[in-house]
């Protein structure tokens, strides 16, 4: 006598193939739901190209001048001191930290030059006690030019921060 379909074997294998599919199916389409949108994606190209050009051209406007910085942290104390191409007239830097690979990491700070021509500030606590590889980027409070270097923190030593090169 013959057994019913269902009490054999190749049936449920043959059919086991598509409801792996389905059940696949399913675990991607959580996944990426989950997880949403990735912020690297960029909509409007060409406006990021202009964006990148104008950057390069402060960059080169840095360069110059002859800009320079010693970067100098302790603790979370840190100290920026203009090396060359100081202005006349000290005005606010703006300083952003962007981390490497978590971009809920980034912070910016506003410095103003002391009494000696030093601008101090303060890390936040998080980031004082923690390894990393950090872009700095500093501009002035106008906008004029573009410094911008990676570093690792804590750094033990005097760091030299100068306009990156792009070859042109």
């Amino acid at each position: 006598m013959v057994k019913p379909w269902y009490k054999q074997v190749w049936p449920w294998v043959l059919m086991s193939i598509p409801f792996s599919v389905v059940i696949a199916m399913a675990i991607t389409l959580t996944v990426a739901s989950n997880y949403g949108d990735n912020p690297m994606v960029v909509d409007d190209y060409y406006k990021q190209g202009r964006a990148i050009n104008s950057q390069v051209e402060k960059v080169q406007e840095a360069q110059a001048r002859g800009i320079a910085f010693i970067f100098e942290h302790q603790g979370r104390d840190l100290i920026l001191r203009y090396k060359s191409g100081q202005p006349d007239e000290l005005t606010a830097l703006r300083v952003n930290f962007y981390h490497t690979t978590l971009a809920d990491k980034d912070f910016s700070l506003t410095l103003t030059a002391d009494a000696e021509g030093d601008f101090r500030g303060q890390l936040p606590e998080s980031v004082a006690q923690e390894q990393g590889k950090w872009t700095l980027t500093i501009t002035p409070f106008d906008g004029s030019w573009r410094l911008s270097q990676q570093i690792h923190l804590p750094s033990y030593r005097q760091l030299t921060l100068k306009p990156l090169t792009y070859g042109v």
